[in-house]
């Protein structure tokens, strides 16, 4: 096998390693872009479900139940404050305005409690003795601090805070109130906040995954043509000059 067969061989095998690189970057940007986009889409709702159906106290909450609208029947044991929260907006965005909320600790049966958003604080809390039914979106456990510790205040969201306080068996997450109603069917109060479902956060944008496709592509393109334009080019002056000589 001659020098430049060799040559040519080992810059085709380069080309295609390349490019195939290249390839590949590209179809991993445009998946990118297809999650981008069904992460941007709503998803039905599905029905709503008894919280003991998707989720178990002191475990973790599974991913499937996130989002569900679940209900739940007990007894508020407990009244918290939640400080500096930005809450969701019907549009999925976080407001702009930091205000404090108000948590309850929701007893149900077996020993079994969860985390309860009512709403906005009030000055004078609405006092609640009787047993109640509540149906709202369950939402994971909050994992950043909005506010310094305090005596009855949540830094976060989150059951790991009062762990321990009780023997009660606390579920993972918390639910959102969207309607409260008494064991007799009478209605208690309507959460005025939102709760719309969470999307999953994936970096960049449908158009930033699909001009990296197109550059990524166009990457395999040139360099699966530009060895052999070179080579042309270079071949090219050299006939043109041994032409010359001839002619001379």
């Amino acid at each position: 096998m001659t020098a430049p067969l060799t040559k040519k061989i080992a810059t085709a095998l380069l080309s295609l390693l390349l490019a195939g690189v290249f390839l590949e970057l590209g179809l991993w940007q445009l998946h990118r872009a297809r999650d981008v986009l069904a992460a941007e889409q709503v998803k039905p709702e599905q029905p709503i479900i008894a919280l003991t159906s998707v989720a178990a106290a002191g475990a973790n909450l599974r991913p499937v139940a996130a989002n569900r609208i679940v209900t739940a029947s007990g007894r508020y044991v407990q009244v918290y404050s939640a400080p500096n929260q930005r809450p969701m907006l019907a549009n999925g965005k976080r407001s702009k305005r930091a205000v404090s909320l108000e948590v309850r600790l929701l007893e149900i049966s077996d020993n079994r409690a969860i985390l309860v958003l009512r709403g906005l604080e009030d000055n004078s809390p609405q006092t609640i003795s009787e047993q109640v039914k509540v149906t709202g979106r369950l939402y994971p456990r909050q994992t950043v601090d909005t506010s310094d510790p305090a005596q009855g205040v949540l830094t976060r969201i989150d059951p790991a805070l009062i762990a321990g306080l009780s023997d009660l068996k606390l579920f993972d997450g918390y639910i959102i109130v969207r309607e409260e109603r008494t064991i007799e069917g009478q209605k208690i109060s309507d959460s005025p906040l939102a709760s719309p479902q969470l999307r999953t956060r994936i970096a960049g944008y449908y158009w930033q995954h699909i001009s990296y496709v197109g550059i990524w592509w166009l990457m395999a393109l040139l360099v699966l043509v530009l060895p052999w334009i070179s080579r042309a080019t270079i071949k090219q002056p050299s006939q043109v000059f041994t032409k010359g000589q001839a002619n001379g």
